[in-house]
């Protein structure tokens, strides 16, 4: 009888476990899934400041995706630990991929976890689109940037290339000038 008993207290503990883990799990995608959710609409307003060509409203939104960025790498950090822990639970190496550990979990554990990896995942790729379509746009704006200053530097260096009088300077380095003989 005794070990009946150590028998049953010990399928409490392994479900105990369980759910610390799945709620430990829960918990990490959770956070994760409202950082990935700030992030994205982070970038749809850093969408809209580009196209008003906002540059002050810009910089702070900046600042904000780095901050979001640092937050999802420490829960990124933290997920990692957290499946390494439950793949060493349910016996599994602990390079193991979460959509690989879900096939193992216990069905209970799966109902909780794997509706937030989906919705991770989901939000995630929402996410890297709207970065990428804010650096095209970025990219856009410095290339007309870049030739609006060429343009505008080759009309300021008009100058230096006639000279005061209407004359031609050739390699003003070197000294070398042709004199406009109409002048």
């Amino acid at each position: 009888m005794p070990f009946q008993l150590r028998k049953k207290g010990a399928g409490r503990q392994v479900r105990s476990s369980n759910m610390a883990t799945a709620n430990r799990l829960t918990d990490i995608l959770s956070e994760q899934l409202m950082v990935l959710n700030e992030l994205q609409k982070t970038l749809n307003d850093e969408q809209k400041a580009i196209a008003n060509l906002d540059t002050p409203l810009m910089e702070v939104l900046n600042n904000q995706k780095e901050l979001l960025i640092a937050r999802q790498r420490t829960i990124a950090e933290n997920l990692r630990a957290a499946l390494t822990e439950t793949a060493g639970q349910l016996g599994m190496p602990p390079s193991v991929t979460l959509s690989e550990m879900l096939e193992k979990m216990p069905a209970s554990m799966r109902a909780r976890v794997e509706p937030l990896q989906q919705a991770v995942k989901q939000t995630g790729s929402a996410v890297s689109v709207v970065a990428n379509q804010n650096r095209g746009m970025l990219e856009r704006f410095l290339g007309v940037v870049n030739e609006s200053l060429s343009f505008i530097l080759r009309i300021l260096n008009t100058s230096n290339t006639y000279g005061v009088r209407g004359t031609y300077l050739n390699n003003t380095q070197s000294g070398a000038v042709m004199i406009n003989r109409e002048a």
